[in-house]
C-alpha cells in the first residue's frame, strides 16, 4: 500500500478508537503503581519501623481475634519493609474484609472493604466493570486497534529506525508532532508489548486456547490431621522444601485449600505469577506437592507471564516505574494524535473537509455510550464489597482511597471532555489555538 494510505488507517483507527483506548490505557497505567498508591494513602498499610522477617503465628492470631468465626482467605506478605501483612477474611454471610496487621506483633492496624485503588482499577482497566466476558473481549479489541495503528505507523513514517534521536525543537503544531513521533518510536516496544499481552487476554477469556493446550493439573488439598503445626512452623517447612522461595501469599489452615498451607511466591523462574511457585504443606508439615517453573509447558509458561509482562510488576518498584512512564506515554501518544488530527480539521475550512473522518461523531457517541453503561455495572461491583449494607449499599473504604479514585474520574471527565470538544468543534482551535508553522 501507499504511505498516504498507511497513514489514513493509522488515522483512522486513532480518531474512531482512540477515546475508549485513552481510557484503557490511561486506567492500566494507573494499575500498574496501584499497590504503591494504596499505600500511600492507607495509613494502616503501613509500618513506623522497618522489619526484614513476619511473625507468621502472631499475624495468623491477630487476625483470628478480630474475626474469630471468619475463613481467612489468604494473607498476603508484606510488599517492602515498611508495609504491613493485608489479610482477606470471609465472614459468615458476608463479603471479604482487608485487614492490616503488623508483621512483627500482630496487631491489627486497621481494616477495610475489599475495595482499594488497585481492585478498582484492575476491574475497570480489564472490562470496563462490564461483565464477564463481554468486558474482556471489548478491551481486547482495543489491543487489536493499538496493534494496527502501530503497524500503519511503521509503513507511513520511512526509515523510522534513524529517528530516534532526530528530535527537532520548534513550536506549535510542529512541536507536538514532533513529540508524537519521537514519543512513538521510543514507546514502540511498550506498545507492541501491551497489543500482544491484550490481545491474548481476550482469547484467553474464549477458553479456546485452554481447550487446545492446557493440561488438566490440580494442586491437592492438604489433608487434615488430629496434631496440626502452627502457622509459622507450616512456613519453615515450605521453605526448607524451597529454599529459595521468597514467599508473596499464604493460604493458611482452614482456607478454601485445607486444612494445611499453600505458600506462593518467586523463585528462580523468570516472568511468571506468584501462583507459579509454590509449595503444599499438610497440617501435620509432611509435604503434599510442589511446583516450579521448570514444571511446566510451554503454554503454560506463556499464560503466566502474561501479567509480569503487562504490568511491569516482576522487578518490583523499578520495573512498575518503568511500565508507569511508558503507560503515561503511550496515553500521550493518543492525545497528541487527536489533538493533531483536530488542528488539522481547524485548518481545513472548520472540520467539514475531507480530513473528517465519516463516523467519527458516532464513534464518541458510542464510546461515551459504553463509559456510561459502565457505571451502573461499576456502582454494582462496588456495592457487591460492602458489609450488610453500607452506607447507601457502599462499602467502607479509606478516605485516601476514594480520594485517588475520585480524583482518576473527575480528571479522566476532564480530558474525555476536552476530547469531545475538539473532535466535535475543531473549529475553536482557529481562535486559541497555536498559529501553524
Amino acid at each position: 500500500m501507499q504511505t498516504r494510505t498507511w497513514f489514513r488507517i493509522h488515522s483512522f483507527t486513532g480518531v474512531i478508537t482512540g477515546l475508549l483506548l485513552f481510557v484503557v490505557c490511561w486506567s492500566g497505567t494507573v494499575a500498574t503503581l496501584a499497590h504503591e498508591l494504596d499505600w500511600l494513602v492507607t495509613p494502616a498499610a503501613r509500618t513506623a519501623e522497618a522489619h526484614e522477617v513476619v511473625d507468621w503465628d502472631a499475624v495468623l492470631a491477630g487476625v483470628r481475634s478480630r474475626y474469630p468465626e471468619a475463613q481467612v482467605s489468604w494473607l498476603v506478605a508484606p510488599r517492602y519493609s515498611h508495609s504491613a501483612v493485608e489479610a482477606v477474611v470471609e465472614p459468615a454471610g458476608g463479603p471479604w474484609r482487608r485487614l492490616y496487621v503488623n508483621p512483627v506483633n500482630g496487631v491489627v492496624q486497621g481494616e477495610s472493604s475489599y475495595l482499594t485503588v488497585q481492585r478498582f482499577f484492575r476491574s475497570f482497566h480489564r472490562r470496563l466493570f462490564l461483565p464477564n466476558p463481554w468486558g474482556v473481549y471489548l478491551v481486547a479489541l482495543f489491543s487489536v486497534t493499538l496493534m494496527v495503528s502501530v503497524i500503519a505507523a511503521l509503513n507511513f513514517y520511512k526509515r523510522w529506525w534513524r529517528r530516534f534521536f532526530s528530535f527537532r525543537a520548534s513550536s506549535g503544531r510542529r512541536l507536538w508532532s514532533e513529540l508524537h513521533k519521537t514519543g512513538g518510536l521510543w514507546g514502540l516496544w511498550f506498545a507492541l508489548l501491551m497489543g500482544v499481552t491484550g490481545i491474548w487476554y481476550g482469547l484467553e477469556a474464549t477458553r479456546l486456547p485452554q481447550k487446545l493446550f492446557a493440561t488438566e493439573t490440580e494442586r491437592p488439598d492438604p489433608p487434615a490431621v488430629e496434631s496440626p503445626k502452627s502457622l509459622g512452623r507450616l512456613v519453615d517447612a515450605a521453605q526448607q522444601v524451597r529454599p529459595g522461595l521468597t514467599i508473596k501469599r499464604l493460604y493458611p489452615p482452614g482456607s478454601f485449600y485445607g486444612e494445611g498451607l499453600v505458600a506462593m511466591g518467586q523463585a528462580d523462574d523468570w516472568l511468571v505469577r506468584d501462583r507459579v511457585n509454590y509449595a503444599a504443606i499438610a497440617a501435620d508439615g509432611e509435604v503434599v506437592a510442589t511446583q516450579s517453573g521448570s514444571d511446566l509447558t510451554a503454554y503454560e509458561y506463556w499464560v503466566n507471564m502474561a501479567d509480569p509482562l503487562h504490568f511491569g510488576d516482576f522487578g518490583g518498584l523499578v520495573s512498575k516505574a518503568i511500565w508507569f512512564v511508558f503507560g503515561l506515554v503511550l496515553c500521550g501518544l493518543v492525545l497528541t494524535g487527536t489533538w493533531l488530527h483536530a488542528y488539522r480539521l481547524a485548518m481545513s475550512a472548520g472540520g467539514r473537509a475531507r480530513h473528517r473522518w465519516p463516523g467519527t461523531l458516532a464513534a464518541i457517541l458510542v464510546s461515551l455510550l459504553v463509559l456510561a453503561l459502565s457505571v451502573p455495572y461499576g456502582f454494582m461491583e462496588v456495592q457487591s464489597y460492602a458489609l450488610h449494607g453500607g452506607f447507601f449499599g457502599l462499602p467502607d473504604v479509606k478516605p485516601g482511597v476514594a480520594a485517588v479514585i475520585l480524583g482518576w474520574i473527575v480528571l479522566t471527565l476532564v480530558l474525555l471532555g476536552a476530547w469531545v470538544v475538539l473532535l466535535w468543534r475543531p473549529h475553536l482551535m482557529q481562535r486559541k489555538g497555536p498559529t501553524a508553522n
